[in-house]
């Protein structure tokens, strides 16, 4: 994943982090079927799919923890 693409995404909104991982996973599930009748032109496509969801569920947790984490300050 080139860094371009990295900070695109680390400056999303958390529903649209949501919404890109969800077509992500969409798109795996299609270019599986399509695998399994015929071959694929780029197999690659599906563990850069697979990494980019990686990525966008790792900020995600970040997020949450981080969110937690100030709350759980403000508390004290």
């Amino acid at each position: 994943m080139k860094r371009k693409d990295k900070e695109t995404l680390k400056n999303m909104g958390d529903p649209e982090m949501k919404a890109q991982a969800a077509d992500l996973k969409k798109r795996i599930f299609q270019l599986k079927f399509k695998r399994t009748t015929s071959p694929i032109e780029n197999p690659l496509a599906l563990r850069t799919a697979r990494r980019k969801i990686a990525v966008i569920n790792t900020w995600l947790r970040q997020r949450e923890l981080a969110k937690s984490k100030t709350a759980a300050e403000v508390k004290k």
